[in-house]
C-alpha cells in the first residue's frame, strides 16, 4: 500500500480534532486496483467540508474510506495546530 495519492480538502466549519465525523459520498474503484472520488464530511450532522480524492492504493473501497478518514483527521490537526500557533 502506498500513502501517495492526490487528496483536497476543503474547510467549512471550526470542528475541532478528535470529534468524530461521517462521510458520505463515492469510492470508486477504477481498472489498476485503485480509487477515485469524492466525500463530504459531517460532525453531528454539521457540515465540515469536501474531500476529494485519486489513485488510493487499496484492497477494497473499506479500506480506501479508512486512508482517506485519516488523511481528513490529520488535516484537522494541522490546521489546529497551526491556527494556535498564529493565535499567540
Amino acid at each position: 500500500m502506498t500513502d501517495s495519492f492526490r487528496f483536497s480538502w476543503r474547510y467549512v466549519s471550526n470542528t475541532p480534532p478528535g470529534r468524530p465525523f461521517e462521510l458520505a459520498g463515492a469510492v470508486t474503484p477504477r481498472a489498476d486496483s485503485r480509487f477515485d472520488g469524492a466525500v463530504d464530511a459531517y460532525c453531528n450532522g454539521d457540515y465540515i467540508g469536501r474531500c476529494e480524492f485519486s489513485s488510493i492504493d487499496a484492497n477494497c473501497a473499506s479500506e480506501a474510506a479508512a486512508q482517506i478518514r485519516k488523511r481528513i483527521e490529520c488535516r484537522i490537526e494541522d490546521r489546529v495546530a497551526n491556527e494556535s500557533k498564529t493565535s499567540h
